[in-house]
């Protein structure tokens, strides 16, 4: 079974316009969700853990005019947390029902998410119902290039003794 209660708290780095950053700090809006084909974790509010470089690098691959990260003191209380092998049975769950609904699922496409995206709002969906909403999900990806070119496989001769 996944954690119902994480008693974690994180640091999270949101990357972001300057301007939206300035009215968040002060009060005026809030970050707003977002539910892009890449965002495999589900719709929400996505935020780099421990990461304020990798947010503001985010923000200017998305050609921010003025990139920016603003940072957040995240409490991981209900937590879907991928990283936890207890959640994969909870959102193989999630994936069995939603299939047996027979209706057709969306695909993952080199970084369109559909399917991933879907099942995970699917789970936090599910969790609502029964009582046990998520405030957040978390999870880790590999992103980016390799840091180094992977190592030759050796080769083994076979000898006779």
């Amino acid at each position: 079974m996944a954690y119902k209660s994480h008693p974690l708290l994180v640091f999270g780095f949101h990357g972001c316009e300057r301007s939206v950053a300035e009215r968040v700090l002060a009060g005026e809006e809030d970050l707003r969700p977002s539910s892009n084909p890449y965002d495999w974790l589900g719709t929400g509010v996505y935020f780099w853990e421990n990461a304020p470089e990798r947010a503001l690098q985010w923000a200017r691959d998305q050609k921010k005019r003025e990139p920016y990260a603003i940072g957040a003191v995240i409490q991981l209380s209900t937590c879907l947390n991928l990283m936890d092998t207890g959640s994969a049975e909870e959102i193989r769950r999630a994936y069995d029902s939603a299939l047996a609904t027979g209706s057709p699922l969306p695909a993952n496409s080199g970084k369109r998410h559909g399917l991933d995206m879907f099942i995970i709002n699917w789970a936090t969906l599910a969790a609502d119902y029964s009582g046990c909403a998520y405030d957040a999900v978390r999870g880790a990806f590999v992103e980016g290039d390799e840091i180094f070119p992977p190592l030759p496989r050796p080769r083994y001769a076979r000898r006779r003794l």
